[in-house]
């Protein structure tokens, strides 16, 4: 009968790894000893033992920027939104070109609820943001108002007839995406919100899978 096969060694580990285990664990004694004892003595070697590991994470960060440099694809900057202040203009310029085209799509099949009362100053303060989206991208608004007084921008509301309460719109402006052809509602926000919000939260409801198709 042939004896047993011994069991193969385990790999080595790399040096590097049980250096870095070993620094960590280091580093979590000595905060451990600081806390439970904190001499002027303690504090000072747990200092110094965190200003070295933060040195090594330093360097570690400056290679690692370097790197990046010179290897395009693993560059967030290039493939997602850049971390150049000039870039960053032409970015969010072409991101908010397309999401106006998306939005003036919308438009022939959606449109706006705009929840309110007259005597909101919020809903004073949105209402000419509201209407300026409505002019620029050609999206309906459909004003409800709460105490069935109007806004400048939009005189002659529809009595609200419990639409809010059935939305639980508690707190106004409200606004809300809807598609009448399938008698959708979905809320866009509540709130004071800027044009380019607007247009960047409807854009993202446009492209909701669980809106799909449009």
């Amino acid at each position: 009968m042939k004896p047993p096969k011994a069991a193969p060694p385990p790999p080595s580990r790399p040096q590097e790894l049980v250096e870095f285990e070993a620094m960590q664990q280091r580093l979590d004694e000595l905060k451990r000893v600081a806390v439970m004892n904190p001499t002027d003595t303690n504090l000072v070697a747990y200092m110094r033992y965190q200003r070295f590991v933060m040195n090594k994470s330093e360097v570690f960060a400056e290679r690692w920027q370097r790197l990046v440099w010179t290897v395009p694809e693993l560059d967030y900057g290039l493939t997602g939104r850049p971390t150049n202040a000039m870039a960053i203009g032409a970015f969010d310029e072409q991101q908010q070109a397309r999401q106006a085209q998306v939005v003036r799509n919308l438009a022939s099949t959606h449109g706006l609820l705009f929840i309110f009362r007259s005597d909101c100053p919020y809903c004073h303060r949105f209402a000419p943001i509201l209407k300026r989206f409505e002019q620029e991208f050609g999206m309906t608004v459909f004003p409800v108002s709460l105490d069935g007084r109007g806004l400048p921008e939009y005189p002659n509301p529809q009595m609200d007839n419990g639409i809010a309460s059935r939305l639980n719109a508690s707190m106004v402006p409200a606004l809300y995406l809807t598609a009448p052809s399938k008698r959708q509602i979905r809320p866009v926000g509540f709130g004071v919100m800027a044009l380019t919000e607007l247009l960047e939260r409807i854009a993202a409801l446009a492209q909701d899978p669980r809106e799909a198709p449009l």
